[in-house]
């Protein structure tokens, strides 16, 4: 982390205890890069990657997120691998694909935390790969991309959890790559950056699992990226640090969000420090946990863990005054209305870096304009004199 970061990012969190800050919870007893992660039944888990004696690994790891602490399970059972994918879906997680020293993994297993349990699924009829894309939705896994002894791949497959099999679906239009971002978001599939050759993509995808047809959205509209994490939540989807177009890191642990409605991208506040090459991800009751990777810039593997809440943070709900403040629309791009006031209130807007953008003291309904405001994530405190309220809002 940068001197200037770290001032900002202190002064910002101590200053305001917004919701939408990084809080640093307890380490992970093993650092690792590019491990599967899933969140299953309120526990977060993490199991093989590449371990620093650069061994591939079959160890599993639950974290409880109310003791805030990492329990060892039973290892793997399949072969040690790393450059593996995974998710949870209906309270089960799938994890597959990947490398050892030999093979290019093209098999699927299922755990269930209920008998704590692994169990071999039918593998995909498809080339091994490694750091495919993989996303669950309506019943189905969908796998494409990746690495392989015969280079790069756009090929995609289908699996039915219901039926434990497997069709293939029509390429990806864009160029092969290995390493993409995906997730899932209103029922469909997104795809897209990644590296190819020489070339870290910014493009970016969307198959609509009605059709099972492939749609070109429009190009993330950050630097171009490869080997992060990624999520979806709430019906958006969200890449997280990763490296940048030189496949080296970046200076921030750059964080955005896509909403699938518009077709648009906006910017989180980054998780502290440079980004990490092969960091994983998992959430939990609206809270996102950040771990795992390889810090290119020193060349060590991290064993801290961040956490980032959605949730809007409320102090002091007795005054249902506060309560009831409307802020719309949200996104916006050339107003914000502030409505059902009903007495003084104190509304203050912020960067994700703690510049005050504009400060106001209202009675009545106002609209704020935020016209020439950059696109971005602000932070808005209401204050009255009985409570406070934190919100974020998105500018566009």
């Amino acid at each position: 982390m940068t001197r200037i970061y770290a001032v900002l990012f202190i002064f910002f969190t101590s200053t305001f205890t917004f919701a939408q800050t990084w809080v640093q919870k307890t380490d992970i007893p093993i650092g690792r890069h590019h491990p599967v992660t899933f969140a299953i039944d309120g526990k977060g888990y993490s199991v093989t990657g590449t371990l620093t004696n650069s061994s591939y690994s079959k160890s599993f790891l639950e974290y409880d997120p109310v003791a805030d602490t990492w329990t060892t399970l039973p290892a793997f059972p399949g072969p040690a691998r790393s450059f593996a994918i995974g998710a949870a879906y209906e309270g089960k997680g799938y994890l597959g694909f990947g490398v050892d020293n030999n093979t290019d993994f093209n098999d699927l297993w299922v755990f269930d935390p209920s008998t704590d349990q692994w169990t071999q699924l039918a593998s995909c009829p498809c080339q091994g790969r490694s750091h495919p894309a993989f996303v669950i939705a309506n019943d189905h896994i969908y796998v494409g991309l990746g690495g392989s002894d015969f280079g790069d791949l756009k090929d995609w497959w289908m699996y039915s959890i219901n039926s434990d099999s497997w069709v293939q679906l029509p390429d990806l239009p864009g160029p092969r790559r290995h390493h993409p971002f995906m997730f899932e978001a209103d029922g469909n599939v997104y795809a897209g950056m990644g590296h190819g050759g020489p070339v870290i993509y910014d493009d970016w995808y969307m198959l609509d699992t009605a059709t099972l047809q492939w749609t070109t959205m429009n190009n993330f509209p950050g630097e171009a990226r490869v080997a992060g994490t990624q999520f979806g939540n709430n019906g958006m989807g969200y890449v997280l640090s990763g490296d940048g177009d030189n496949h080296s890191f970046m200076s921030t642990g750059e964080f955005w969000e896509y909403d699938p409605a518009t077709d648009n991208w906006v910017q989180l506040p980054p998780h502290p420090g440079i980004s990490r090459w092969a960091p994983n991800s998992f959430v939990i009751d609206d809270v996102v946990y950040f771990l795992g990777g390889y810090n290119r810039q020193v060349g060590f593997f991290p064993t801290d863990v961040w956490a980032y809440d959605f949730s809007p943070s409320t102090v002091g709900l007795e005054d249902s005054q506060v309560a009831q403040i409307s802020l719309f629309p949200n996104p916006t791009s050339d107003f914000l209305q502030v409505s059902n006031i009903d007495g003084n209130v104190e509304i203050e807007i912020y960067t994700t870096t703690g510049q005050m953008m504009g400060s106001y003291t209202i009675s009545a309904d106002q609209r704020i304009d935020v016209s020439n405001w950059s696109s971005g994530v602000y932070q808005v405190r209401l204050t009255t004199d009985q409570s406070t309220r934190f919100e974020r809002i998105v500018v566009r």
